[in-house]
């Protein structure tokens, strides 16, 4: 297996190591992170609509409503306090659906706060009073949409009385948010890289919630949701056509086949179960974090049983300690690389020292170990430059055509002319919006956008629940740290010192906790101690925890088998725990 997480620069230079080695095992981080929205948005409403991210995050003086799901711009966006979505929300009505309190949420019109992993069944609530109330738009519905009439026998059954009773949110305020949304034209949903998909039930979550944008005509409209007509991005260089043969199937391709055929690379989630079972002997990887996996510990004990198991890294973390080998890795400042993003940036960033000691660059790295393994001929014998170059050919440009001082272009993708679809479909099997996936039901999954309980919560496991009764959610984000990154940093260190776990004042008090104390936070697979604050800005019956903090690692607690069907993600934002003081 050859596996990447951060930094992403490395990516297409390890899958062609990959290819050229022979083995179609190569995963990143996206196995828990990103490409899972972007499955939702493409088996949804077409290829061109990507991501969603990017266009929905895009300022458009029409917008006459933003609902916001599950993004926290003051802690996760740049610019932070002085993102748009926060400096717009006075001016321009705003739904925010989001569990905890957030500065964002304090100025938002209407604040939803579901229990989360109950986002699904929240935006089926939504669309229900918004059909029942005629708010949809008619004609985009017949001519452009597959589906339609049954998703909106489906959705009848989520009455506003139905739909507070799963997520706790109070029926008129579950009324108020959708009536604002469907009278508004144009609105524009929101929505983060991951938050909504990491879930047991993630992709029809998702999916649920981008059907909003259809139902009410918001598609391909200034003020909406509109796509690019192009992403930039470099040539394909991974080999995949070329070397390996047709019957050779990334890991995972048995469990979450559309995951794999949607990005062409291993389901990685699946990496601990494929070394137990002796499937995987190897494992060289760059950048790879242990904690991204659910079970983390599983995770950790599996690679520490590998035959080889090589990890390239900055600092001593738990990765590194379950490795055979740690190969020293340059920082940015140390080494070059070629960045090419969908949105528009190209850039040569050349390294501005030399690198310390036996650290190497990542793109270096894997030019060596090609060259040593006797592959040299399909690493352009050893040529960097002419690498990058034969990349730059995917956006018509040149190592010539980049600035050396490491000063980016910016080609930021177009939008064309309003309403596309009209004349050119959607980029999906039937060429209209799916209400009804037929990508999906050919693998057997349902077509429409299903709710689903999460695998633990106290409706689906109630024998879990009665000693593990709080829902734990994790990974809000912290404008200190990025994932594990900074954990070894002594300056993002004093400004955050803790790990933090969010309990509800009605919680600590039945279980005599204090604000400021450690606290133990357990679940049937494991447990870790955090300090606790004591705070209304999670749900009663809800705990909030940090992610990624070396030493606390909250992922021991989720359980691995309660993996999307669809995308393979993990529950990391709905499961269940206990939280206790320390010593009773």
């Amino acid at each position: 297996v050859f596996a990447v997480g951060f930094t992403k620069e490395v990516r297409p230079y390890l899958k062609r190591l990959a290819h050229a080695f022979g083995t179609p095992h190569y995963m990143t981080e996206g196995s828990c992170c990103f490409t899972a929205t972007a499955l939702s948005a493409v088996i949804t409403l077409g290829k061109e609509y990507g991501y969603f991210l990017g266009p929905s995050r895009r300022r458009f003086p029409e917008t006459e409503c933003r609902l916001i799901w599950s993004t926290n711009p003051a802690e996760s966006m740049l610019d932070y306090d002085k993102h748009h979505l926060i400096v717009d929300a006075p001016t321009v009505p705003t739904i925010v659906v989001d569990p905890r309190k957030t500065s964002l949420s304090e100025l938002a019109a209407i604040h939803l706060r579901p229990r989360p992993g109950t986002d699904g069944a929240l935006a089926l609530g939504m669309a229900h009073v918004i059909i029942e109330n005629g708010l949809f738009d008619s004609p985009f519905l017949e001519n452009h949409t597959h589906g339609f009439d049954e998703y909106r026998e489906y959705v009848a059954g989520f009455t506003p009385a139905k739909t507070a009773e799963i997520t706790s949110i109070p029926e008129q305020t579950i009324v108020d948010a959708a009536l604002l949304y469907g009278r508004s034209r144009p609105a524009q949903i929101t929505i983060s890289p991951s938050s909504t998909v990491h879930h047991s039930n993630g992709v029809q979550n998702h999916r649920a919630i981008l059907l909003l944008a259809a139902l009410c005509g918001n598609l391909d409209v200034d003020g909406g949701n509109r796509p690019w007509t192009t992403m930039l991005a470099g040539k394909n260089i991974s080999l995949g056509d070329e070397i390996l043969l047709n019957d050779l199937k990334p890991l995972g391709e048995e469990e979450h086949p559309m995951f794999i055929k949607a990005f062409g690379e291993a389901q990685g989630m699946r990496l601990p179960e494929k070394i137990e079972s002796g499937e995987v002997k190897a494992v060289f990887s760059v950048g790879l974090n242990v904690m991204m996996w659910p079970n983390s510990k599983r995770m950790a004990k599996a690679l520490r049983s590998l035959e080889f198991f090589s990890v390239s890294d900055f600092f001593p973390n738990p990765t590194v300690d379950a490795a055979t080998v740690l190969l020293p890795a340059a920082t940015h400042l140390e080494r070059q690389s070629l960045v090419i993003t969908p949105y528009g940036q190209i850039q040569y960033r050349p390294k501005t020292f030399r690198p310390r000691g036996e650290a190497i660059g990542d793109t270096e790295l894997v030019f060596a170990i090609a060259e040593r393994l006797g592959l040299g001929d399909h690493f352009w014998n050893g040529d960097i430059n002419a690498c990058f170059n034969e990349r730059l050919e995917g956006v018509g440009l040149t190592m010539d055509d980049l600035p050396a001082d490491g000063s980016p272009i910016f080609r930021e993708p177009p939008f064309g002319e309003e309403r596309a679809y009209k004349s050119k479909g959607f980029g999906t099997s039937t060429g209209k919006v799916e209400f009804v996936s037929t990508r999906l039901e050919s693998i057997g999954h349902p077509g429409l956008p299903v709710y689903k309980e999460p695998y633990w919560s106290p409706c689906s496991t109630p024998e879990i629940a009665r000693d593990y009764p709080l829902v734990l959610t994790s990974g809000g984000r912290s404008r200190n740290y990025m994932h594990s990154q900074g954990n070894f940093l002594k300056s993002m260190r004093d400004r955050e010192p803790d790990p933090l776990v969010q309990i509800n004042p009605i919680d600590a008090s039945e279980r005599s906790i204090n604000d400021g104390e450690w606290v133990d936070i357990c679940s049937p697979i494991g447990g870790v101690t955090m300090k606790v604050v004591v705070t209304d800005a999670v749900l009663p019956g809800v705990v909030h925890a940090v992610h990624s903090r070396v030493g606390h690692d909250i992922n021991e607690l989720i359980p691995d088998q309660g993996l999307d069907p669809i995308s393979g993600f993990p529950p990391f934002k709905s499961s269940l725990c206990e939280v206790k003081r320390q010593n009773t």
